[in-house]
C-alpha cells in the first residue's frame, strides 16, 4: 500500500477553529499554502493572491467551495493560532511512512543538518528567526525542524532535533560545526551513522587525522 498523499495527511493536523462560521477547511488552507510556496510566495499576502490567481484550476481540487480561496486576514488569523509542534508532528510522521516504503536496499539514507536564518522573519526591533533542520538527501525534504534559541548555538540545538528523529539506517552528515563529541554519541546511541566535517574548530582532532592520512583520498573528477 502506498503513503497517504500530503494532502490527505493535514486531515490529521488539528483544528482549534470552532465549527460556526467557519468557510474553509483547515486541510484546504494548509494545501493552498503549500502549492503557493512551492511556487515562490513568500508571504500570506502572496498566497493570498496566488489562490485567487489560480482558484479556477486548484479551488475544487483542493476541496474549496464555490471556488473562493481565503483572504489574507484569513491565513493570518489560521496561522496565528496553529498548533507548531503538533503540525510539525504530523508532517514528521507522514515524511517517515514514505521513507518506509522504500526498498530495503536503498534505506542507507543520507540526511543534513544544517541551520538557515529565516527569509523575510526579520522586522523592526523583531529578531530573525533562526531554524535548524535535518534534511532528507533523497527526498529533498525537511524531516524535522527546531528553531535555535538566540541564547545558544545550531550545535546545541541538534541534540534535541536528532532525538525526534529515526537514526537507524541513516547517514547524519554536517559542517565541521557539528563535529562535536555529544552529536556523535547521540547519533550511535540511535544506531545510526555519521559523516562530518573536520576543521580547525577540532584542532586535536584535525592534526591527528592528518597524520594519519597525509595525502587527501583518490576522488572521482569530471575532468578528462
Amino acid at each position: 500500500m502506498s503513503p497517504a498523499s500530503l494532502f490527505a495527511a493535514f486531515q490529521r493536523v488539528p483544528d482549534f477553529r470552532s465549527p460556526l462560521g467557519k468557510r474553509h477547511r483547515l486541510q484546504s488552507l494548509l494545501a493552498l499554502s503549500v502549492c503557493a510556496m512551492l511556487c515562490g510566495c513568500k508571504s500570506l499576502y502572496a498566497v493570498a493572491q496566488f489562490g485567487r490567481d489560480h482558484a479556477d484550476d486548484l479551488a475544487d481540487w483542493l476541496g474549496f467551495r464555490r471556488r473562493q480561496t481565503p483572504c489574507v486576514a484569513t491565513l493570518h488569523r489560521v496561522f496565528r493560532r496553529l498548533d507548531v509542534v503538533r503540525f510539525e508532528a504530523v508532517l514528521l510522521q507522514w515524511l517517515t511512512e514514505c521513507l518506509a516504503h522504500v526498498p530495503a536496499a536503498q534505506r542507507r539514507e543520507g540526511v543534513a543538518i544544517d541551520g538557515k536564518t529565516l527569509c523575510g522573519s526579520q522586522g523592526h526591533q523583531l529578531p530573525a528567526v533562526h531554524l535548524l533542520a535535518a534534511f532528507s538527501h533523497r527526498l529533498g525534504l525537511p524531516l524535522a525542524q527546531t528553531e535555535v534559541d538566540p541564547s545558544t548555538n545550531e550545535a546545541k540545538a541538534a541534540l534535541p532535533l536528532l532525538r525526534a528523529l529515526v537514526l537507524e539506517g541513516r547517514v547524519i552528515t554536517g559542517d565541521a560545526l557539528f563535529c562535536q563529541r555529544e552529536i556523535c554519541a547521540q547519533v550511535v546511541e540511535q544506531q545510526g551513522d555519521y559523516v562530518l566535517m573536520v576543521k580547525d574548530n577540532q584542532p586535536s582532532l584535525h592534526e591527528a587525522i592528518a597524520t594519519l592520512l597525509p595525502e587527501a583520498p583518490p576522488c572521482r573528477s569530471s575532468k578528462r
